[in-house]
């Protein structure tokens, strides 16, 4: 990537319109909540009202603790958001929404608010997610973190016990956890490979708290379609779901 900098919103709405002129106009902006001139949703209108500069991509960088209101953020034109202090994986995963326009993406509430019981985008209820997990506070998590991005959940506490439940279900995604009794979470889903049961194919999120050099190879070795390192950030789960989801729609 190429990117700039400004300091204020007006050298920010500058460079903008610089850029647009040039005929190479920036394709996304990451605005800080509090800025020093301006207020981040009259900066995020300002930018959306310009017709030179209206696609551009908006994520917003919002401080630790500050409610932030998912249904405004969309009025604004935010597509994410990340939360100081940034990680590197959320803010991948934020980067990889915006510009990718994942189907099922979602602004993540502000820590420890609740999210409204409307705002689950349209979609997101009607895929079927399998939770793979031996732990029962890991997989009372997961289902909590489901609940907020719009998501519901069947569990499963091993290997064989995934396999059982898809002789009787048919699941779009499962967050599967690596390291299970009885069934391990790389053995169950080479089994899952190997058995065309005449469904499309499950999306496979590994989940494990290794991070290891060659973990992530094994994971996809196994059959895996990605990896996500626990604990799980919110924001980097919700990618992965619209990404699985992406692929449940293509299977048909």
């Amino acid at each position: 990537m190429r990117n700039g900098i400004a300091p204020t919103g007006a050298e920010a709405l500058n460079l903008l319109h610089r850029a647009a002129r040039d005929g190479d106009p920036y394709s996304l902006a990451i605005i800080d909540q509090e800025m020093p001139d301006i207020d981040c949703l009259a900066l995020a209108g300002k930018i959306k009202a310009a017709p030179s500069i209206s696609n551009t991509r908006l994520i917003l960088l919002a401080n630790f603790g500050k409610r932030v209101s998912s249904q405004e953020l969309h009025a604004s034109g935010f597509t994410d958001c990340c939360f100081k202090p940034v990680r590197q994986s959320a803010l991948f995963d934020s980067l990889a929404n915006a510009m990718g326009g994942a189907s099922c993406t979602t602004l993540p509430s502000s820590p420890g608010a609740k999210r409204p019981s409307s705002s689950p985008v349209a979609g997101c209820q009607k895929v079927r997610i399998l939770i793979a997990e031996d732990n029962a506070v890991n997989r009372l998590v997961a289902l909590g973190q489901l609940k907020n991005l719009g998501y519901t959940a069947d569990t499963a506490s091993n290997g064989q016990a995934v396999l059982d439940a898809l002789e009787h279900n048919h699941y779009d995604i499962i967050l599967m956890d690596c390291q299970m009794p009885e069934m391990d979470g790389y053995e169950a889903t080479r089994r899952i490979r190997s058995n065309d049961r005449g469904f499309p194919q499950p999306y496979v999120i590994a989940m494990t708290a290794h991070a290891m050099t060659g973990d992530r190879e094994k994971c996809l070795a196994s059959g895996m379609n990605e990896y996500v390192s626990k604990p799980v950030v919110p924001e980097t789960l919700a990618a992965a779901l619209a990404r699985g989801m992406e692929v449940a729609v293509r299977s048909g």
